[in-house]
């Protein structure tokens, strides 16, 4: 198959999964079982101000929330039935941003079902479950638009809103099954909403003697999306510049970022997309071609490389077209100087 014909395809394939997302809806009969597995969290500092989340059922009596929620608080409550229940001890993995909770008396709360982040691909429907402002519960249905590789797992990107107390809350597959945590979303920008990997749950559930009781986190722990500029990860910095179109600096990223990491596909694929929007399509071929030969399934280089040499054909075919009517200049002007002088018009 022709690049062309592959980037034709898959183009087909993208809208008609965009178009398929973009109805789907939640089939509440299978999804209401689901989402009793969400809880509110509430967690009080010592000043007695109050952070509001979300935490999700991972193991008989274990909540799953993001550490970000917590991190200030001097006692942690869940919020469930109308009832708070007091969190006995968490367990903190701060630079993943993932906080176990230890509540027994919650042991019958039903446990979400889970699967890998690495079964998704781009475009795949998924919905964000929380609790949104720390009101009620809601689900924002969307989809996948990109998954970083991290620390042994791949942090989602996805179209699906969700915004403060919903922080700790469940990125679902339209089957009901637990993918991700929402984490961190980039303000003011669609599409730059970010879950951890349900992965990574496992490793925090491994060991049952370090669960320590409730209280603030090490000022200095920070997870790995709030750290300072030069020590994100790149793919942070590349989608704060690719919210704000600038492009130039984006391609400059992408160089350093495919230095730092030779074997990341996506770093040659931002290279590529941010040369394409220049309309350097010289450039951006190379790029898109190594982003496939170290991801051949990474399905929308695909198509932005059939995009990209379209392009190129259509300026090669514009700058042949003008390289003729510049070797025919100076006939036509001859041309015109002999009518000037018979008269003819």
């Amino acid at each position: 198959m022709t690049i062309a014909r592959a980037a034709l395809r898959l183009l087909l394939l993208t809208l008609a999964s965009l178009a398929t997302a973009a109805a789907e809806e939640l089939d509440r009969a299978r999804f209401n079982p689901i989402l009793a597995s969400i809880v509110k969290v509430e967690a009080v500092t010592e000043a007695g101000s109050y952070s509001l989340g979300s935490a999700v059922a991972v193991a008989p009596g274990r909540f799953v929330t993001s550490c970000h929620v917590t991190a200030k608080a001097e006692s942690v409550a869940l919020l469930y039935q109308g009832l708070r229940w007091p969190v006995r001890g968490q367990r903190a993995n701060t630079g993943r941003d993932l906080c176990l909770l230890d509540v027994p008396r919650l042991a019958s709360v039903a446990v979400a079902p889970r699967s890998s982040a690495r079964d998704l691909e781009v475009g795949d429907p998924v919905a964000a479950a929380g609790y949104t402002f720390g009101t009620g519960l809601s689900t924002q249905v969307g989809t996948i638009r990109a998954l970083h590789p991290i620390d042994g797992g791949l942090v989602l990107q996805s179209a699906t809103y969700f915004n403060s107390g919903a922080s700790g809350g469940g990125l679902f597959t339209m089957d009901g099954r637990l993918v991700g945590i929402l984490t961190f979303r980039l303000k003011g920008a669609e599409a730059y909403y970010f879950s951890i990997p349900a992965d990574w749950i496992d490793s925090a559930l491994a060991g049952d003697d370090d669960y320590r009781p409730i209280a603030p986190l090490p000022a200095d722990a920070q997870p790995f999306w709030s750290q300072p500029v030069d020590r994100l990860p790149y793919f942070m910095r590349a989608a704060v510049l690719e919210a704000r179109r600038q492009w130039a600096d984006l391609a400059q990223l992408a160089q350093t970022w495919a230095a730092a990491e030779p074997g990341n596909a996506e770093s040659w694929f931002v290279g590529g997309d941010a040369l394409s929007q220049m309309d350097r399509y010289a450039d951006a071929v190379p790029s898109f071609r190594k982003a496939l030969e170290l991801n051949p399934r990474l399905a929308v280089a695909w198509l932005k490389l059939g995009i990209a040499e379209r392009k190129l054909r259509h300026f090669d075919e514009v700058q042949d077209i003008a390289r003729r009517l510049d070797a025919l200049a100076p006939e036509l002007a001859a041309e015109l100087r002999a009518g000037d002088r018979d008269g003819t018009p």
